[in-house]
């Protein structure tokens, strides 16, 4: 099934709290996490776990900020999370920052954070269609003198 980013569906992320049966890939005991945005940093928000340790991931929801980005779950990713279209889904991509001076922002694109909106539930999942890009996928690289982006 093609998630397109670009929907008109999407929006502003106010406070969620998502559940995570399976964890994320590496951190399986990590189920539970409030999403919020960043003040003054749109379009990036944190993902953090609630548990006793302290895990915060930076995220984006894609649109507007990863051109032409189309993700393919599996059958079975979108049966067991009971979405049927894109506009059940909410998908969040895991962000690394190498280097805040000079700036250098990469953004996995392989295996986003997949969250079915009515039940909160989801799962990181690999794309189908993984092939077509990068789990570090440049956003910003002021090494260069460029800034990745654009909007759908």
């Amino acid at each position: 099934m093609k998630l397109a980013t670009g929907n008109s569906n999407e929006t502003a992320i106010e406070k969620l709290e998502i559940h995570l049966p399976f964890g994320l890939v590496g951190l399986a005991g990590l189920k539970k996490f409030k999403v919020m945005p960043i003040e003054g940093s749109s379009p990036f928000m944190v993902m953090r776990a609630n548990n006793e340790d302290r895990f915060d991931f930076i995220v984006i929801e894609p649109c507007g900020v990863v051109p032409n980005y189309a993700l393919e779950l599996t059958d079975n990713d979108a049966e067991e999370l009971q979405i049927s279209g894109a506009d059940d889904a909410i998908v969040l991509n895991i962000i690394t920052v190498h280097s805040m001076e000079p700036q250098y922002v990469t953004v996995n694109l392989v295996g986003p954070v997949v969250i079915n909106r009515r039940t909160l539930i989801g799962k990181q999942v690999i794309a189908a269609n993984a092939d077509l890009y990068s789990t570090q996928a440049v956003l910003i690289d002021e090494r260069a003198g460029t800034v990745g982006g654009a909007s759908c």
